[in-house]
């Protein structure tokens, strides 16, 4: 099992975490590792969303909306310290920090958000990485991967960060 999968209700993924994981068609290995897997109902309802990310996340995450007053008032306090969160953004937190789900983003301000609010979150690399510690992946297919999310995707990944990441995917 991962490190995160005893201490949460599932995961929550972000838009981020979701286009990633319908790039890489990991789906399986999630479910078994992080299930049950949610999306906040606002992510969805999101005009920026292809045909195919909508059609990933409707057959492997459950849609979850904000339903207490403290949920909402989350939400609103977000809005307040990080107006540049959208609604999307901050359901997501909302939902992640009230029901105990591990935030699945790469999005810098919602990972400072998750820092600032004691909110856990994972990474994109550090689910590759999960990867080849379960022996799901070796360590050449999930560069393979990352390559993949930086050719097709065009995701940004520093240099410094890249670097880092294979010099710990050596000591697995």
């Amino acid at each position: 099992m991962s490190e995160f999968s005893n201490s949460f209700e599932g995961v929550i993924l972000d838009a981020t975490a979701l286009i990633d994981f319908e790039f890489l068609g990991d789906w399986d290995w999630l479910r078994e590792r992080y299930a049950p897997l949610y999306i906040a109902q606002e992510v969805l309802d999101s005009d920026n969303l292809t045909f195919q990310t909508r059609t990933a996340a409707a057959k492997y995450l459950t849609p979850i909306c904000l339903d207490t007053e403290e949920m909402f008032n989350s939400f609103m306090q977000f809005g307040l310290e990080a107006p540049l969160l959208s609604e999307a953004d901050r359901s997501t937190l909302a939902l992640a920090q009230h029901r105990f789900l591990l935030c699945a983003s790469d999005d810098g301000l919602m990972v400072e958000t998750c820092k600032k609010y004691a909110i856990s979150y994972t990474r994109t690399l550090r689910l590759l990485s999960e990867m080849v510690k379960t022996k799901y992946k070796t360590v050449a297919q999930v560069k393979k991967d990352v390559q993949v999310l930086i050719d097709q995707r065009g995701k940004h990944i520093s240099k410094s960060v890249l670097k880092a990441w294979y010099q710990d995917l050596a000591s697995i």
